[in-house]
């Protein structure tokens, strides 16, 4: 088994100081939106894909322990799909605010990843190293702006 967290440099701990209670957050995308809804009984966020529930192939509700919506630049690349559509390019190298979700509240934070090859580093505004919640670990790019 891959410890997909400590392989991605991050790790897993107590929560920082501070943070807002959040019962729900929605991330939208031009042709679709995920939304995050804090649930008490199962301490996860429970994960809806343009309004409906995401599930398992057993048909479980997926949650995750921690979210982290990574603002990130976003422009046309060189690339198209099929139909001729610019295909996007998602700017990860840099740095840049966050909001991490976790235990049923909202975290402001900061990212930054100083070349391709290197991991992101999510911190509190402060500098301090932001520690994930137990569980599945979503992250999702939101365009700037």
């Amino acid at each position: 088994r891959v410890d997909a967290v400590a392989e991605l440099g991050l790790r897993v701990g107590a929560p920082p100081s501070g943070g807002e209670p959040e019962d729900s957050r929605t991330v939208r995308y031009p042709s679709a939106s995920v939304t995050f809804s804090w649930s008490e009984g199962s301490e996860r966020w429970l994960v809806s894909l343009d309004g409906a529930p995401a599930r398992t192939v057993e048909g479980e509700r997926i949650g995750a322990g921690t979210v982290v919506v990574q603002d990130v630049d976003v422009r046309e690349s060189d690339f198209r799909d099929r139909s001729g559509n610019n295909t996007p390019f998602t700017e990860t190298v840099g740095s840049g605010d966050a909001v991490v979700l976790r235990d049923g509240r909202a975290y402001e934070a900061r990212w930054s990843r100083s070349s391709a090859d290197a991991d992101t580093v999510f911190s509190t505004p402060d500098g301090r190293r932001f520690d994930l919640a137990e569980g599945p670990l979503w992250i999702l790019y939101a365009p700037r702006g």
